[in-house]
């Protein structure tokens, strides 16, 4: 008579299918740590978390009636937090869809040729102590992102074409340029503003101090869509490029065209 081994083995389908649970739980809390770490929403799921646990705690030292008024509460709490913070939850949504299809995706964003002459547009705005902020649409249509733009005829990216566009006190100054498909295609655009309240630290690891419009502009941008911003300051001249969103701030001009080929890139080689 054989014997049975006990339990299962490893290889078992059991085995895989607690192993891909684990991943995608990791996976779903990865996701909701990055994007509310330092939104206002995490306090108040931190306070959900703790409320949670104590009720487990007080539960076990036999405290039934409060554990009983917190279960009660729990869901209340719950519909709490998606009401408040149903913005937050959109966003949060969106952002694991634009990861899902990366592995999909293969938009033709820009020419390498289109980027040069994005690079030398900002080095010339830099040299005319102008500011100006552009987008580079990716998969995702911006038109129902940003407002009031200004609709252009697919332009060429042309250096005094752009200073021409971004120079006070013309009526197209203000605002992002819009660039589709390696085209100019709108200006005076308003984009959603980042609403994070921390930017993490600097290069040099020192706090990052308050960001203007345009650069809480850029993160916001590519915050709520897959686009990419370019920001030059216009009081430093730094140039800075917004994805996913990051902020990669006073990119040094030899680094600033090959950043932009390789995130213009990497949608290509998904």
């Amino acid at each position: 008579m054989m014997i049975q081994p006990l339990g299962h083995s490893i290889i078992s389908g059991f085995w895989l299918a607690q192993l891909a649970n684990i991943v995608i739980i990791a996976f779903v809390l990865r996701m909701l740590l990055k994007y509310l770490w330092r939104t206002p929403a995490m306090p108040v799921i931190l306070m959900f978390i703790i409320i949670l646990v104590f009720a487990n705690i007080l539960g076990g030292l036999g405290f039934f009636t409060f554990t009983y008024l917190l279960q009660l509460l729990t869901p209340i709490l719950f519909i709490a937090v998606v009401l408040i913070f149903h913005e937050e939850i959109k966003d949060l949504l969106g952002s694991m869809g634009r990861n899902l299809r990366r592995f999909t995706g293969h938009a033709d964003i820009i020419e390498r040729s289109e980027i040069e002459s994005l690079v030398e547009s900002c080095v010339l705005l830099r040299k005319l102590r102008l500011g100006g902020l552009f987008v580079m649409e990716r998969d995702e249509s911006l038109e129902n992102v940003y407002g009031d733009p200004v609709m252009l005829d697919k332009l060429m990216i042309n250096p005094p074409v752009v200073a021409s566009l971004l120079q006070p006190p013309g009526l197209l100054h203000d605002g992002a340029i819009i660039i589709s498909n390696g085209r100019i295609v709108g200006a005076r655009a308003i984009l959603p503003l980042s609403r994070r309240t921390f930017f993490g630290r600097s290069r040099m690891n020192r706090p990052r101090p308050a960001l203007g419009t345009r650069h809480r502009a850029a993160i916001g941008i590519t915050e709520v869509s897959d686009a990419i911003a370019v920001v030059v300051s216009e009081e430093t001249g730094n140039f800075s490029i917004a994805h996913d969103g990051i902020l990669e701030e006073a990119i040094v001009l030899d680094e600033f065209g090959k950043r932009l080929v390789e995130l213009t890139s990497e949608r290509e080689k998904n």
